[in-house]
């Protein structure tokens, strides 16, 4: 077994606390009036942000989800996977109109960051959003060269901000807190309800897993957001898995430690979407078989693309559609017997 980094497992897949982004702060104005700046802190520092930025580009793989929840639309956005217009994926259309903004990187994820500086520049950009990605000090000097630049909070690893603190962080560098904050309590209410309406989802255990290479699995952590969406529907993923994991978003796994996914794991949540064949080949695998949760159809596979796509964004935009799918899927293998 062993641990990767994150750039490389976010290729496999082509991104629920309430509480706030404690470190970013704002002058508390809202839709802040041209004249009016904001100090946003965030892992990489402080930034100045402009009180009205019109010309935003977003290069983390996701951030166009979180933007446009806000009614804003990017100049310029990061193509992660998909191969759908302007980067952006049926359930956020709607919130992007008829804008077509450019596409940096188009059809070139490789699970490494690899900002297109000149590119960026060429926009005139007034605010660079970077959230989920990983950037170094070297990426963030010269994204601030072009513009002011906000990156994650400093209270999670890359990759691991809680959608609520993205959307809340986003909120405050446009000075639309309270805008944040009924954007967070919307999609919380959802989930909620759904809690609610499916109480043998809790204390369920859950893994989260996708078909890796040469014969591998990956198992997402706690603070991923495949793994976010389904504890906050109230399963609980088990204490080895978040261990074995740290502070990564996965680990691999070889096909003879398969037995990982059936140690004190009540439903097991394939998310094959993005891998054609990836249901087959694990069902008919002999290991595979042998496992009490797939004996007894515990298992949930989330083959779907579109499906399969807003379960691995878990965005303020993705995850209602995410979650419509889901939810019965998951109270068909919770309801069965171990």
């Amino acid at each position: 077994m062993r641990t990767l980094n994150r750039r490389k497992f976010l290729t496999v897949s082509a991104g629920v606390g309430m509480a706030a982004v404690a470190a970013a702060c704002s002058s508390g104005t809202e839709a802040g009036s041209e004249g009016d700046t904001r100090t946003v802190t965030h892992k990489k520092g402080t930034t100045e942000v402009p009180g009205d930025p019109q010309r935003i580009v977003t290069v983390g793989y996701s951030d166009q989800d979180t933007l446009l929840a806000f009614g804003r639309t990017p100049v310029g956005v990061t193509d992660w996977y998909g191969d759908y217009p302007d980067a952006t994926w049926p359930w956020a259309q709607d919130a992007l109109g008829g804008a077509h903004p450019e596409v940096f990187n188009r059809g070139q994820f490789t699970g490494e960051a690899n900002f297109a500086y000149e590119e960026i520049a060429k926009l005139g950009p007034d605010l660079i959003l970077a959230l989920y990605i990983d950037v170094d000090d070297d990426a963030y000097q010269r994204l601030s060269a072009i513009a002011p630049t906000v990156t994650t909070s400093p209270d999670y690893p890359d990759f691991g901000m809680p959608w609520q603190d993205a959307v809340r962080i986003v909120g405050t560098t446009l000075g639309e807190d309270r805008k944040a904050d009924q954007l967070v309590a919307d999609v919380d209410d959802l989930v909620a309800q759904q809690r609610a309406a499916h109480p043998e989802f809790e204390g369920k255990t859950v893994a989260v897993a996708e078909l890796g290479d040469a014969g591998s699995f990956y198992v997402r952590s706690p603070n991923d957001p495949r793994s976010r969406l389904m504890t906050s529907l109230g399963f609980v993923v088990p204490e080895q898995i978040t261990q074995l994991a740290g502070d990564q978003d996965a680990f691999t796994i070889s096909k003879e430690q398969l037995n990982i996914l059936d140690v004190d794991v009540d439903v097991l949540v394939w998310n094959v979407g993005s891998s054609p064949g990836a249901e087959a080949q694990i069902t008919a695998d002999p290991v595979y078989q042998s496992l009490p949760v797939a004996k007894a159809g515990r298992a949930v596979f989330v083959d779907d693309p579109t499906v399969s796509g807003a379960l691995t964004w878990g965005t303020v935009l993705s995850l209602p559609y995410a979650v419509d799918a889901l939810v019965p899927k998951l109270a068909e293998a919770a309801a069965k017997p171990a």
